[in-house]
This record gives C-alpha cells, structure tokens and sequence, in this order.
C-alpha cells in the first residue's frame, strides 16, 4: 500500500513479514534513507527514469547503489554503413542523470559479402557525428566488421571518467559510430549489449 516518506516520497510495496519494504517505488528526487522501513537487499525503483537502486546497508540506514541495467540494440547493415554520418541510438537519455557504463560487447555476424572501408567503432555520448562524442570505451578495431564470413564476439571495458563536464554527459543519451571513414557493402548484422548504471 503507499505509505509517505519523510514528507516528501511516496512509495508502493512489497513488505516482509515484519513490515519492512522488499521491493518500492519512488518518483524523483534522492532515494530515502529513512530507518526502519527497507530490508537489506530491497529493490527501489525511480519512476520518474526507471533507475534501479539496491539497499547494501541495513534496514537502520539503508544505502541505495545504482543497479545495473543493460539494453541490447540490433545494428543491421544499413546502421553499420550508415552509422559513422548517423549514428544509432543505443540508450536514451535520461534527464539529470549521466549513464555510465560499466561494459560493452559486440557480436558481429559476417556475411560472404564483406564490409570495406570504415574505422574504428565505439560508443559515445551523445549523437555527433564521425564518432567525435565523448568516448565510453576502448575502440572496436574495423577489422571486427571488415573480417571474413562468420560469427566473433568483443569486449570492452569503460574509460576512466574524470573530472568530466556535466553538460557532456549528463542527461546525454549513448550512440555507436565509427571514426574516419564510414563502411559499404556488406550484408552482415552486430549485436550491442551495454550494461551500465546511471549517477
């Protein structure tokens, strides 16, 4: 049932058996922090953005962590060819918060008609062409979709993130392009999984 919290929060629960919140949702703001009201391990959801957070205190002070989320995104041959002048929209942007990633892998199904050209790929804040947005990761080299017929699997872990302006990546959404050159030909297809959380 909703229950008020600190005045300022409304949530909806999912209790244990001694009334302490397993699973809630709040819309906007800070997660609450209030004693005596969330299990260690519940769940609480921001439906104003859908951010996840985790309870790794205890029920007498609750720490809410960011939970990681993931989205897999589809890149036929049309958005490889296309991505380096337009690039695809990977996640969202969610207003106020910076989405930082924690992974990224890429499946690559080559097909007997090959990519040419193009460069290296990446993920990047925002939708600026030529893969000139801030980075999120170390580069996918051209050869992983340039390479002959077949299936291959890449992975690649975050940059650091330092000292970053707020306007590059806050409330700014995740694109993948290439750099340098855009690819032709080919018929094969990627498949983008980015897990990430958000700050």
């Amino acid at each position: 049932m909703p229950k008020s919290i600190a005045g300022t929060t409304v949530l909806t629960y999912n209790e244990t058996a001694n009334g302490l919140a397993l699973e809630a949702t709040f819309t906007g703001g800070t997660p609450p922090a209030t004693a005596d009201t969330f299990a260690p391990g519940s769940l609480l959801t921001d439906l104003s953005d859908g951010s996840e957070y985790v309870n790794s205190g205890t029920s007498a002070a609750p720490v809410w962590d960011a939970k990681v989320m993931s989205k897999t995104v589809a890149l036929t041959a049309a958005n490889l060819i296309a991505m380096y002048a337009t690039p695809v929209a990977v996640v969202a942007a969610v207003p106020g918060k910076a989405i930082v990633v924690d992974s990224i892998d890429f499946v690559m199904a080559r097909t007997s008609t090959a990519f040419t050209g193009g460069s290296t790929v990446a993920v990047q804040y925002a939708a600026t062409a030529n893969g000139a947005g801030t980075a999120t990761h170390a580069t996918i080299a051209a050869s992983v979709v340039t390479g002959t017929v077949g299936t291959t699997y890449t992975a690649r872990i975050p940059v650091v993130l330092s000292d970053v302006a707020s306007a590059s990546i806050a409330g700014v959404g995740l694109f993948i392009s290439n750099i340098t050159a855009a690819f032709a030909a080919g018929t094969g297809t990627a498949t983008l999984k980015v897990k990430y959380h958000l700050v």
